[in-house]
């Protein structure tokens, strides 16, 4: 078998990646939507030309041939476009051998993937935001959830003047005791305010905080760690399994979190997750998309240490249902079942596809 195109598609906000061979076996990846025109670039001008003509089963192969081949322009976009056609490149194995994904990372180690409410907004208030995620938790049995603090790259700057610290004093109260509530900082803090605000955030139990310094700065992030007792999170925003050592070694956090649409698929996210697990730590992957979410689903099946709640985007994104057919991905007693077809698991709607 040998792959002969490979086509960025652009569907609504999101991009996805159609990889073709010459047995007629198409598998499809997502790359993450952070600039789709130019990560389409990466792919059309620096990856295709590389991947055209091997054989679909070597992904080792490839992913280093990829990622090597354009060191030059090596950065988060570049890796962005890896992971389309690296999660295209599992898609195509699945489905040629007939098996779902997690069995050919390692198998079962479990098959109903516990999800946390991810709420994307800082624009509502407190108690409305406390009361929708308290409907979602009473809707879909989700015992977890996550909420957004201070403001994206915030320079120590709240969403609203004392927004954060009531935000979870309002949903601890409005879900009780019994529900684990995780926070994101999106890079909003320094060391000493993003320590400031979390000695407070320890009050209410919350069960990590995300993200509380710029990603980039790992010393800082190290001090928010060292001098909290709450679990810190990050990882989202990186890629290279270099920098991931960097992050366990300084003891920056105790919950990694590669994105396979951002970090370059399948195959790196299972070795960062074998590195934290070397480590001590646990890996809980950062994921919103549709595509993504159902790959997140075989990785966390296939993937011991992945052991906590997983994330589920809960604002509206008609993809999540539109996309797929059959069944869409439901959640139930705050779980999502992982996907028994071939490949991804869920038939792609070419219809859609080819209407874009």
């Amino acid at each position: 078998m040998k792959i002969t195109r490979i086509e960025p598609i652009h569907v609504g906000h999101n991009l996805l990646v159609g990889v073709h061979t010459d047995e007629g076996v198409v598998g499809y990846g997502e790359c993450s939507p952070m600039n789709n025109r130019l990560v389409e670039a990466h792919l059309d001008h620096a990856l295709v030309p590389l991947a055209v003509g091997s054989d679909p089963f070597d992904v080792e192969a490839i992913v280093e041939k990829l990622f090597v081949s354009t060191y030059k322009l090596a950065g988060q976009s570049m890796a962005m476009a890896v992971s389309g056609i690296e999660i295209a490149l599992w898609d195509i194995m699945g489905k040629a051998l007939g098996q779902p994904i997690y069995k050919l990372l390692g198998g079962a180690y479990r098959k109903q993937i516990r999800m946390y409410a991810s709420s994307m907004r800082r624009d509502i208030s407190p108690a409305d935001e406390a009361k929708r995620l308290a409907d979602l938790v009473e809707k879909h049995g989700f015992s977890a959830v996550k909420v957004r603090v201070g403001s994206t790259f915030g320079f120590d700057e709240d969403a609203a003047p004392g927004r954060s610290l009531k935000l979870v004093r309002e949903v601890r109260a409005a879900l009780g005791d019994d529900i684990e509530i995780m926070v994101d900082g999106n890079s909003c803090f320094t060391a000493p305010r993003a320590i400031e605000l979390g000695r407070r955030l320890q009050e209410y139990r919350v069960f990590h905080f995300e993200e509380p310094c710029p990603y980039w700065d790992l010393d800082s992030t190290a001090k928010v760690a060292k001098a909290l007792d709450l679990p810190i999170a990050g990882g989202e925003q990186d890629w290279g399994l270099h920098r991931f050592r960097e992050m366990l070694e300084q003891e920056a956090v105790d919950v990694v979190q590669p994105d396979l649409i951002k970090a370059g698929g399948f195959s790196v996210c299972k070795k960062v997750a074998h590195l934290a697990e070397a480590f001590g730590r646990v890996c809980t992957p950062h994921q919103t998309q549709p595509l993504g979410t159902l790959a997140n689903l075989h990785f966390a099946a296939a993937t011991p240490n992945v052991r906590y709640s997983q994330e589920y985007n809960i604002e509206p994104n008609p993809l999540m249902q539109s996309l797929f057919r059959g069944p869409a991905l439901k959640v139930r007693d705050g779980h999502l079942a992982v996907p028994e077809g071939p490949g991804l698991g869920a038939e792609i709607n070419e219809e859609l596809l080819a209407s874009e």
